[in-house]
């Protein structure tokens, strides 16, 4: 059974940025989306974002399309799915690594990405750097990816608390990010999932203005309203408590095809109530 998908995405400047170096991309058709928060001066953090999106995302159709085959060398020990994610993460790294050293303008430029990718009832997700993925599921939010900073690493060792790294000084040094070296290292996982999760993808600038709680109870309020209204209405609260970077967010509501619980009630009939 393929579960229904419903996809939105809100992106906002912030209050003192002179540009938005986010980038943000959904698509119901490839049942994915990303979000990439970029970095670097003279708009190189929104020139690494764009390319590292729009690399990744035409890797990965040609890959569906078999213009692109992945080498049988290539990662042979992971799934098809894994082995076409990091494919397309490395094909865009080297996009933005290789334009950084030819151009010195973009020497320092690097960028974040978080994504999912959805197949038939499993989520796959590609993850470096501190944006962020969390689920929603039975009232629980989940952050499911680890930041790649300074900060994390800092909570690790007991160094300090997580409210503590949040208003920390080392809280926007990452220790990965895309275009920064030639070769870098990925976060892959994988979970199964089910009517009634919610997924969330955000820039760090959404953790700055919103607590785990309070993005907690904006989640909530998708499985009643439209999730593009709970996205603009999460980032604008985020804008407004904070408003010192970029803020975007992406919400993946995971919806059962019709008739779905009529099946359910139909075995569990059948299970307890046959005589």
């Amino acid at each position: 059974m393929t579960l229904r998908l419903s996809f939105a995405a809100y992106s906002d400047i912030g209050k003192i940025r002179d540009k938005n170096e986010d980038m943000v991309y959904i698509s119901s058709d490839l049942r994915f989306a990303v979000v990439a928060d970029g970095m670097g001066g003279h708009s190189a953090g929104e020139v690494a974002s764009n390319i590292a999106i729009s690399s990744f995302v035409e890797t990965l159709t040609k890959m569906n399309s078999g213009q692109i085959v992945i080498p049988k060398d290539f990662l042979p020990e992971m799934s098809k799915t894994e082995r076409k994610l990091l494919m397309a993460a490395d094909y865009a790294n080297y996009s933005i690594y290789k334009l950084a050293q030819e151009n010195a303008m973009y020497r320092s430029m690097g960028t974040t990405l978080s994504g999912v990718l959805i197949e038939g009832n499993e989520a796959y997700v590609i993850h470096i750097g501190d944006t962020r993925l969390y689920l929603l599921r039975m009232d629980v939010l989940t952050q499911l990816t680890t930041d790649h900073s300074l900060a994390a690493e800092h909570i690790k060792r007991g160094l300090l608390t997580k409210v503590q790294a949040e208003k920390s000084a080392v809280q926007n040094v990452l220790t990965r990010a895309m275009g920064i070296k030639k070769d870098v290292e990925f976060d892959i996982l994988q979970f199964t999932i089910m009517p009634g999760d919610i997924l969330f993808l955000c820039s760090d600038g959404v953790n700055k203005g919103l607590s785990d709680e309070e993005i907690k109870q904006y989640l909530q309020k998708a499985d009643k309203t439209s999730p593009s209204k709970v996205c603009k209405a999460l980032v604008r609260k985020a804008n407004d408590n904070d408003g010192k970077d970029n803020i975007s967010a992406v919400i993946i509501k995971v919806m059962p095809e019709p008739g779905y619980w009529a099946l359910k009630w139909a075995r569990f009939k059948k299970m307890f109530f046959s005589f």
